[in-house]
């Protein structure tokens, strides 16, 4: 009897692991119940709440801006476009761009909220943004010296509300700061003088030093949203707290608080089909595609949905879910309780083209 039960938990793990057969008695038990699930897709309502996807891409980037409440989507509709969208602090899409490289807005960079191109600048905070031509473009024909330049940039930078650095401009080898005063955009061009580079990278952010000492940016006030569940951040690289811990990253966002508005709870998954890449491999799957089924507690209303996953073949390995929830840091819970969803689906593999950012709100025909 007990060599029968060895053979039958041997045949019954063979088949798990080697076939796309579902053994798995969560998703046995209640399969008729899984596939009344609704898909991962936009209108989605449940409770006091609905869903509305914004963007259909991967990694996009949220931020939040407390002074004028308002939500930053920093996304890129597909390869050699720029696609930045504003939600307001009801949920609703209120502006948003698109650029590619035939722009005549020549995009540049973007930062802080701010859309740059070679000659104008958005203000996403603006009740209704446009672009904003240069009032003043100073020193782009490589004529000011190096003492006569820091005059200048310390007067700019002395009535200026927001100033901005960037190594990206329309010229070769031409850093530049933005600043803008009473409301008027002045674009001041710094080249590499030898021995002298006052605009110049650190890491991912781009700085300004004069005489040894740093001159910080004036930015407004920003932060990343995080999931709690996941300790994750809305930067496009999803950075966790244990990544920022262990790699020694600088992020600021890490000192604050969020607030956990709901969780994401994966209640089965379906194998569909399979790969099997790897060397000499003689056809075991290496990776299971399928459905898997969730359950979004959100202030406590339930929603249940379904959407395309995968999982790593191997013991204790757990469903990729690429699904993340993004709230508020929680002193600023009070202003909105707007969060987003994101589903990040990281293969091309049994794509279902259901990836992007979705915003949940209260349903907006209701208090």
């Amino acid at each position: 009897m007990l060599v029968f039960i060895i053979l039958i938990v041997i045949v019954l793990f063979v088949i798990e692991s080697c076939t796309t057969i579902n053994l798995s008695p969560k998703l046995l038990l209640k399969s008729a119940e899984y596939k009344k699930f609704p898909e991962l897709e936009n209108a989605l309502e449940w409770g006091k709440y609905e869903m509305e996807r914004i963007t259909k891409t991967s990694g996009a980037e949220l931020s939040y801006f407390p002074q004028k409440n308002f939500f930053f989507i920093s996304n890129a509709s597909k390869p050699g476009t720029y696609n930045p969208i504003k939600i307001d602090n009801l949920g609703r899409k209120v502006f948003e761009l698109s650029f590619d490289e035939q722009s005549d807005f020549k995009l540049l960079d973007y930062m802080n909220g701010f859309v740059i191109g070679a000659n104008a600048i958005y203000d996403f905070s603006a009740d209704c943004p446009m672009a904003v031509n240069f009032h003043e473009l100073l020193n782009k024909e490589k004529n000011i010296d190096p003492k006569n330049w820091i005059k200048i940039f310390e007067d700019n930078y002395r009535s200026a509300d927001i100033v901005l650095y960037t190594q990206n401009t329309e010229l070769i080898s031409a850093q530049c700061v933005y600043f803008r005063t009473a409301g008027k955009w002045t674009k001041l061009y710094e080249f590499n003088h030898p021995g002298r580079q006052f605009i110049y990278p650190d890491g991912a952010k781009i700085k300004c030093r004069i005489n040894d000492v740093e001159i910080p940016p004036k930015l407004n006030e920003e932060h990343y949203l995080k999931d709690v569940q996941q300790a994750s951040y809305s930067n496009y690289l999803r950075y966790s707290d244990d990544y920022i811990k262990r790699d020694n990253k600088t992020f600021p966002d890490q000192a604050i608080t969020y607030k956990n508005v709901g969780n994401i709870k994966t209640l089965a998954f379906s194998k569909e089909t399979s790969t099997s890449e790897g060397y000499m491999n003689p056809g075991i799957p290496s990776t299971f595609f399928g459905t898997a089924f969730y359950e979004l507690n959100f202030n406590e209303d339930i929603l249940n949905f379904k959407t395309v996953a995968h999982k790593y073949n191997g013991l204790g390995e757990k469903t990729q879910t690429d699904i993340f929830l993004f709230s508020l840091p929680e002193r600023y819970s009070s202003k909105t309780d707007v969060c987003f969803l994101t589903y990040d689906y990281s293969t091309n593999t049994y794509d279902n083209y259901k990836k992007g950012v979705y915003v949940v709100r209260r349903k907006l025909n209701k208090n």
